[in-house]
């Protein structure tokens, strides 16, 4: 028979009480998988792309965007809507909870790559890009790495499997506080 203490909410078994210990390991876990599924949400990615590919970078002590070159021009903001939008039919959850295989991940890398690469040359002027180079360079990485890290997750299944086993562990440590406020079932309400 399984009771729940009364104080903390973290399940008993045979009416043994859960020890500091006990309470203290449940609430690590959890905030582990709250804080992997935070950083692995796609809305959040594309988020930090769009502040990147802007030239900022989070301060880790404040996590605040902090422009990295105060007198650099931002870039044109057709150039981040269309990249942002691009990228929101990839880093999204049917991408990242699916069964790619190798061979399908670099298939669809050459369709990323040929398209970046067609977008920037076709487009440098209206971007104002024309003879910036390192610019181009640096967007393209950007958006290569975290669409390849987007890919990587997904081949074989490996993230899927990842969520589902976060959520078995949860549930086994917490059964019956699913839609408690702030948990990790709120943490994963994005992948319904």
């Amino acid at each position: 028979m399984n009771n729940q203490d009364p104080y903390m909410g973290v399940p008993q078994q045979n009416n043994i009480p859960a020890t500091p210990d006990d309470i203290y390991a449940s609430m690590q876990q959890e905030d582990r998988a709250k804080n992997l599924i935070d950083q692995i949400a796609p809305d959040h990615q594309l988020m930090d792309l769009q502040w990147r590919i802007k030239g900022y970078i989070r301060d880790p002590v404040t996590r605040s965007w902090i422009k990295v070159n105060a007198d650099a021009p931002e870039p044109h903001p057709i150039l981040v809507a269309r990249y942002i939008s691009y990228l929101s039919t990839i880093l999204n959850q049917n991408t990242t909870l699916s069964n790619y295989s190798g061979s399908e991940i670099n298939q669809m890398m050459n369709l990323v790559i040929t398209w970046i690469v067609d977008d920037l040359d076709s487009n440098a002027e209206e971007y104002g890009l024309q003879n910036d180079y390192s610019e181009r360079t640096r967007i393209g990485y950007m958006i290569l790495n975290t669409t390849f890290s987007a890919f990587k997750r997904a081949q074989n299944g490996m993230e899927s499997r990842r969520i589902f086993k976060i959520m078995n562990v949860h549930e086994g440590l917490n059964p019956g506080q699913d839609n408690k406020q702030g948990g990790i079932m709120e943490a994963l309400k994005f992948w319904k």
